[in-house]
């Protein structure tokens, strides 16, 4: 495919659009007291995962009325396939999210001027992180596209929280849209979106997953459809993909425009790199103290290099780590360490991560996956007992 698909002028479109249904529902709530309702609503989305919150601003009923439908011709097929396969790799799939997506995307200033706008994702990392992740955990395992489905609530939300990150930024950040920009823009939206599915499973390669073609596709699908619940076509026409890429191969063309575009080094970035330190220090303090006490507190720092690469981690001020062959090898034989009588896990990378999220990552009760905020540490016993298992008791 032609690369003057991603053109500039094509961009700029996108970059000048923001999501207009979100922005009217959003208006009919704000008239009157607007920070205290924008608290409110806020705090509803971020409280409530099963309902949008319409019963406390009625007048956003039809907002949730018209945006409930997947796209005419959408294939649940593709998509529950691309949900089983994340299922089998969310201890893979929180590793890249957290040590690739999220921290590659702080490159931006456009970016991250907007994720710091209240200086939440600095100072609560482990609360906004954790945010993110159970949000890509209800579109990717919770079977919810349907209507009412957590993956089309989640959509409803982010649109309506979007639309109150641009209301805000105008007032906070005024200089904000003539340099960047709408605030919250398709451009900038359809790169989020790629960082939970392009970037993803450009992860997994690295961390030798192994999905076929195929299987890569069929994630990328179900983004894609996520995409369209998130407003990003054409105005009036929900079920048009013309501002997505059509396949794997597509979404790596428009990441490298993108990147061309928007990514700066860390001298010119002060916001990107003040988050990506947040995220470094939040995840020190996720590896188990026992683990820390043998030196796998550089642990997030390496994956980080591993997966990001020199250049990507250069860019938001993550430098190299002191002794990173020694402990790149030492994390991949980890399993073998905790189990000596075992042959060692040629997937080491990844059961180091089970061993490094496991204490955030559980079932529920319905037996969906969801993440939840450690306890103590003394689930390091249980890590390396049930480690045999990705999922958790």
């Amino acid at each position: 495919m032609s690369t003057d698909r991603w053109s500039d002028a094509f961009l700029d479109t996108l970059r000048s659009k923001g999501d207009t249904p979100a922005d009217e529902a959003l208006g009919l709530i704000v008239s009157d007291n607007e920070l205290a309702n924008i608290t409110t609503l806020f705090r509803e989305m971020d409280s409530n995962d099963e309902f949008p919150p319409s019963h406390h601003f009625p007048q956003l009923s039809d907002f949730f009325r018209k945006t409930g439908d997947l796209p005419p011709g959408t294939d649940l097929l593709r998509i529950r396939r691309g949900e089983d396969i994340f299922r089998e790799h969310i201890f893979e799939s929180a590793i890249v999210l957290l040590m690739r997506s999220l921290p590659e995307g702080y490159a931006a200033p456009n970016l991250a001027i907007i994720l710091n706008i209240s200086g939440q994702l600095e100072t609560h990392t482990f609360k906004r992180l954790l945010a993110t992740l159970q949000m890509v955990v209800n579109v990717m395992t919770a079977r919810g596209f349907q209507p009412g489905g957590k993956a089309v609530i989640t959509a409803q939300k982010l649109r309506l929280l979007h639309a109150g990150i641009r209301h805000l930024a105008d007032r906070y950040r005024p200089a904000f849209r003539e340099k960047y920009g709408v605030p919250v823009n398709l451009e900038d939206m359809l790169v989020t979106i790629m960082g939970f599915s392009y970037i993803l499973l450009m992860g997994f390669r690295t961390l030798n997953v192994g999905l076929t073609p195929a299987e890569e596709e069929d994630c990328f699908y179900l983004w894609k459809v996520y995409a369209l619940l998130m407003g990003i076509h054409p105005d009036g026409h929900p079920e048009s993909d013309e501002y997505l890429p059509r396949s794997v191969d597509d979404a790596a063309l428009f990441y490298e425009a993108y990147k061309r575009r928007h990514y700066v080094p860390a001298e010119v970035n002060p916001d990107g790199v003040a988050l990506a330190a947040a995220d470094l220090r939040m995840l020190r303090r996720k590896v188990p103290i026992v683990l820390r006490l043998f030196g796998f507190g550089a642990a997030p720092h390496i994956y980080m290099r591993e997966l990001m690469g020199e250049e990507a981690c250069s860019r938001i001020g993550v430098g190299p780590v002191r002794g990173h062959h020694l402990l790149k090898w030492l994390l991949a034989h980890v399993h073998a360490m905790l189990h000596p009588l075992e042959q060692a896990d040629p997937g080491g990378l990844g059961r180091m991560g089970e061993i490094m999220f496991q204490d955030m990552i559980a079932k529920a009760y319905n037996g969906e996956v969801t993440f939840t905020v450690p306890t103590t540490l003394k689930a390091l016993r249980e890590i390396v007992r049930s480690s045999k298992s990705p999922a958790v008791a």
